[in-house]
């Protein structure tokens, strides 16, 4: 893995990262929030490390191609913010790929810039000029009363069962084996994350709990995806109503979709038998 962008590189995404959020002149500007543009904060460091620490080989190499071809379209010499936007604007009309890559940076530099906190006083420089007070408390100390188990490469482990996630469909269903005394492992991908880890920090919340570290555009770059992800599933950091499905609903999807016993009684016990088992049923 690339442990650090290219100079080319860099200087290319701190030109991109101040047309982003530039510095402007405004008055009144009583807490700086006008004036201080992305790189006065410290923002592209935080989006190299951002990018450098993508997983995905694809998209880790995307960003920094794109980097490449913004340096060689001039946006570090262009004389104006209007000529470094008209930049950005040719190069996302250029492609797909190069669209969803501005769109990446773009939301990245935004975010570090308005939710990042400064490492020596733990808000951001922003903030006061929002009203927002930053976290209102420390985590409470928790313990975590689980010891999940991390195997070694080339372990071999035996089971009756394995089940993939840990969230709310898997969870069930692995608790529910191992209750009828079959010998059960729970594979997850993510970290073991509790109330102690719960800072009140955007930033640390995405990179930790967050799937792909945060809001995930989709493949057309159309929509935003906000997935959390820990041991436990998404549903230790999303929630959901429970609604009971109408019987309009319930027709289509048997009619047109030839989803067999939605539409009949049967769906309605086993409908009942859940809400009441999650303690939902009113």
């Amino acid at each position: 893995m690339t442990t650090q962008l290219g100079e080319g590189q860099r200087q290319a995404l701190t030109a991109f990262c101040d047309t982003i959020v530039p510095s402007v002149q405004h008055d009144p500007d009583p807490h700086g929030l006008w004036a201080a543009s992305a790189s006065s904060l410290g923002v592209p460091a935080g989006a190299e490390e951002l990018i450098l620490g993508i997983p995905d080989e694809v998209i880790r190499g995307g960003l920094m191609e794109l980097l490449d071809v913004l340096g060689e379209q001039g946006i570090t010499r262009a004389p104006s913010q209007e000529s470094r936007e008209q930049i950005l604007r040719n190069l996302q009309l250029a492609s797909p790929e190069a669209a969803a890559g501005v769109t990446a940076l773009t939301g990245m530099t935004l975010f570090l810039h308005y939710g990042a906190p400064d490492p020596s006083t733990g808000k951001n420089p922003n903030w006061a000029a929002f009203g927002y007070p930053g976290p209102a408390s420390p985590p409470p100390q928790v313990e975590k009363p689980l010891q999940p188990v991390v195997p070694d490469d080339g372990a071999v482990l035996e089971a009756d069962v394995c089940v993939l996630g840990s969230g709310a469909g898997g969870g069930v269903i692995a608790g529910t084996l191992a209750q009828r005394g079959l010998k059960v492992i729970l594979l997850e991908a993510a970290g073991y994350f509790n109330e102690s880890d719960f800072t009140q920090l955007e930033l640390q919340a995405y990179q930790e709990m967050y799937w792909r570290g945060g809001p995930t555009p989709t493949a057309d770059g159309n929509l935003t995806i906000q997935a959390g992800t820990a041991l436990g599933g998404g549903t230790v950091i999303n929630w959901q109503n429970c609604l009971r499905t109408r019987d309009w609903v319930r027709d289509q999807w048997a009619n047109e979709f030839g989803l067999e016993g939605v539409d009949s009684s049967d769906y309605d016990r086993h409908l009942d038998t859940v809400l009441e088992r999650i303690g939902a049923k009113k």
